[in-house]
C-alpha cells in the first residue's frame, strides 16, 4: 500500500478519521492535473483509476485519450481495442478514437476504416458530425475513399442478399431460403441479419435444434438483438422448456421499442407467447405510429383486444378490416366467431395474430378442395407451407398421413426435398416412410429415394438370397436386381402382396433378372436352387414383370 493509501484526517481534537482512496477519488485527481495540462499527472491517476476500477470502459477510454495527446498512439489503440474485446463492444465511439489515432500515425486507411466503422454503428451518435468532417478530410486530402466505396458496395450487397432471403421465406420456399442464407452468412460471417432469418427458416421447416442453435449464436455476438431473443422465446415454448422461455420474456417485458420494425416483431411475440396484454399495448403503439391504414396490423390490434376480453373493441376493429380489405375473409371469420360466442355465452377461443384464417380450418379448406379435384392459392402460401413443414416433423401420425396426402398436390422440389429428408429419418414409422416413397413416385421424382430395403426385413431379405444366386451365373447384376426390385416395390407400394414365402419371392426375382441380361437359365434351374415349385418361379416372375411393364 503506498503513502497516498495511508493518508488521514484529524479533527481538531486529534481523532484520526480514515478515508477511502477509490476510482472516483483518483478521476477527479487526474482532471485536476488535465485542468493544468499536466499530462503526465492525469496519465499517473487516470491509470491508478483503471486499476481500482478495471470493468469500467471509461476509465480505459480516458487513458487511452492522455495516452494519445502524449503521442503514444499505439498504446491508445491497444487500450481502445480492449475495451471494445474485452469490457464494452457497444462502445462504439472507441472506433472513432482510433481512427484519429491512425489519422495520426500516418495511417489514413486504416484511420478511414475505422471512422466509417463508427458511422456505420452510430449514424446519429456524439462524434458523428467530426467522423463525417474528418471522413472529408480523409477522401480529399489524402486520397482515400476505398475503403467507403467498399462500404456501399458491401451495405448494396447486403440489401440484394436480404431482398432476396425475404422473398423466398415469404414464399414460403423455406429450405431454398435456408441454403441460400447458409451461403450468405459463409460470405458476409459479421452479418447479424442472416443469422436470424436464418433461425426462423429452421423453424418454419420444423427443425427446432437447428433454431435455437442458430438463434443462441445470434446472441453470443450480439446479447440484445431483439430479434434473435424474439425468436428464442418461441422456439423455446415449442420445445417446452418454459423456465428458459419465462427468463427471456421478463427480459423483453422491459423493453420499450424506438423503431416501427422492432415493436412490431415485439409485438408479434408476445401475442405468441400469450402475452397479449403487452402485445396489446405494443399494437395501439404501432396503429398510432403507422402513417397507412393497414388491414394485417389491425387485424393484430383486433387479435390483441379480443385476446384481453375487449370484445367490443375487436368487433368495431374487425369491421373496419373489413371495409379495408373486402376480398379477404379472415375479418368475416372472427366477426362470426364472436358472434357465436357471444350467442352461446362463451369467450372465443384464441386469435391468432397472422392474418389468416386458423390453419385448421384452412387445412379442412384445402382436403375439400383436394377432393373436388381444385387447386387454390395456399400451395404458395408461406403460412400455410410452415404449417405443413412444421406438422410433418411434429405431428401426430393421422396428421403426418394427411401432410403427405397434400404435398402430393404441391408437388414442387421443396416438397420433394422434405419428402426424401422423411424418409431418411430414423424415428418415424415405416407405413408412413412408404407413404412418402409412394407419393414422391407419383409425382415423378427423379433419382434415389431410399434404401427401402431397410424399411421392412422381408424386402431385404429376398434382395439378400437372389443375390449369391445370380452372380453364380454372372457377377455384376446385384445392381441390376436392386434397380428391378426397388421399382417393384415402389410401383407397389399402394397395394403391396404379402411376402410370406421369401425363397418364392428371391427364385422370381433372380429369374427375371438373369432372363432380362440374356443369361440361358430355365425356371426349373431357379426353382431347384431355391427349393420351391416351377409355377412358384413362374407366377412371381410374371408379377414382377407386369409391374415393371405398367
Amino acid at each position: 500500500m503506498d503513502q497516498q493509501q495511508q493518508k488521514k484526517r484529524r479533527r481538531p481534537d486529534g481523532n484520526v478519521i480514515p478515508f477511502r482512496l477509490d476510482a472516483a477519488f483518483f478521476f477527479e485527481r487526474a482532471v485536476r492535473y488535465l485542468d493544468r495540462h499536466n499530462l503526465q499527472g492525469a496519465l499517473k491517476y487516470f491509470r491508478k483509476a483503471m486499476e481500482y476500477e478495471p470493468e469500467n470502459p471509461v476509465n480505459h477510454c480516458n487513458l487511452a485519450g492522455v495516452l494519445s495527446e502524449l503521442g503514444s498512439f499505439e498504446e491508445s489503440n491497444a487500450i481502445l481495442e480492449n475495451v471494445l474485446q474485452s469490457i464494452d463492444p457497444k462502445m462504439y465511439e472507441c472506433y472513432f478514437y482510433m481512427a484519429n489515432n491512425w489519422a495520426n500515425m500516418g495511417y489514413y486507411d486504416k484511420a478511414e476504416e475505422y471512422v466509417t466503422r463508427y458511422l456505420d454503428l452510430e449514424p446519429h451518435g456524439e462524434f458523428a458530425k467530426e467522423a463525417e468532417e474528418m471522413l472529408d478530410i480523409l477522401i480529399e486530402e489524402f486520397g482515400g475513399g476505398e475503403v467507403l466505396r467498399q462500404k456501399l458496395e458491401e451495405k448494396e450487397a447486403e440489401r440484394k442478399e436480404q431482398d432476396q432471403s425475404r422473398k423466398l421465406l415469404e414464399e414460403g420456399k423455406f429450405m431454398e431460403a435456408a441454403s441460400f442464407l447458409q451461403k450468405t452468412i459463409d460470405q458476409f460471417p459479421d452479418q447479424i441479419a442472416p443469422r436470424n432469418n436464418l433461425s426462423l427458416a429452421y423453424y418454419y421447416l420444423g427443425r427446432l435444434d437447428e433454431a435455437v442453435a442458430t438463434a443462441e449464436e445470434v446472441l453470443a455476438r450480439d446479447p440484445g438483438n431483439i430479434h434473435a431473443r424474439c425468436n428464442l422465446a418461441v422456439f423455446f415454448q415449442h420445445q417446452g422448456k418454459k423456465e428458459d422461455m419465462t427468463s427471456l420474456v421478463e427480459g423483453l417485458r422491459k423493453v420499450y421499442p424506438v423503431n416501427f420494425d422492432q415493436c412490431y416483431k415485439l409485438a408479434i411475440t408476445m401475442g405468441i407467447l400469450g402475452e397479449h396484454k403487452v402485445a396489446h399495448r405494443l399494437f395501439q403503439q404501432l396503429s398510432r405510429w403507422s402513417e397507412e391504414t393497414d388491414p394485417s396490423l389491425l387485424h393484430c390490434l383486433a387479435a390483441s383486444a379480443c385476446n384481453t376480453g375487449h370484445y367490443a373493441l375487436a368487433k368495431r376493429i374487425w369491421q373496419n378490416v373489413q371495409a379495408i380489405d373486402p376480398k379477404n375473409d379472415v375479418a368475416a371469420f372472427y366477426l362470426k366467431e364472436l358472434e357465436n360466442a357471444e350467442v352461446a355465452g362463451t369467450k372465443v377461443r384464441p386469435v391468432s395474430y397472422h392474418y389468416q384464417i386458423p390453419f385448421h380450418e384452412q387445412f379442412r379448406q384445402i382436403q375439400d378442395q383436394m377432393k373436388t379435384g381444385k387447386s387454390g392459392k395456399w400451395r404458395n402460401d408461406p403460412l400455410i407451407r410452415s404449417s405443413l413443414f412444421w406438422a410433418l416433423q411434429h405431428g401426430d401420425i393421422e396428421t403426418k398421413v394427411q401432410v403427405i396426402q397434400t404435398f402430393a398436390v404441391i408437388a414442387d422440389r421443396e416438397v420433394i426435398e422434405a419428402l426424401r429428408e422423411f424418409i431418411s429419418r430414423p424415428g418415424e414409422i415405416k407405413q408412413l416412410k412408404m407413404l412418402a416413397v409412394y407419393v414422391l413416385q407419383h409425382i415423378g421424382s427423379q433419382g434415389p429415394l431410399v434404401d427401402l430395403f431397410e424399411l421392412q426385413n422381408d424386402w431385404k431379405d429376398i434382395l439378400t438370397k437372389a443375390k449369391p444366386v445370380i452372380e453364380t451365373y454372372s457377377m455384376g447384376l446385384y445392381e441390376a436386381a436392386r434397380h428391378i426390385w426397388s421399382s417393384f416395390l415402389v410401383n407397389r407400394l399402394h397395394d403391396l402382396p404379402r411376402f410370406t414365402n421369401t425363397n418364392t419371392w428371391a427364385a422370381g426375382l433372380s429369374y427375371l433378372v438373369l432372363k432380362q441380361q440374356g443369361v440361358p437359365v430355365t425356371q426349373g434351374e431357379i426353382a431347384e436352387r431355391f427349393g420351391v415349385s416351377v409355377h412358384s418361379v413362374y407366377r412371381i416372375y410374371r408379377q414382377i414383370s407386369k409391374s415393371a411393364e405398367s
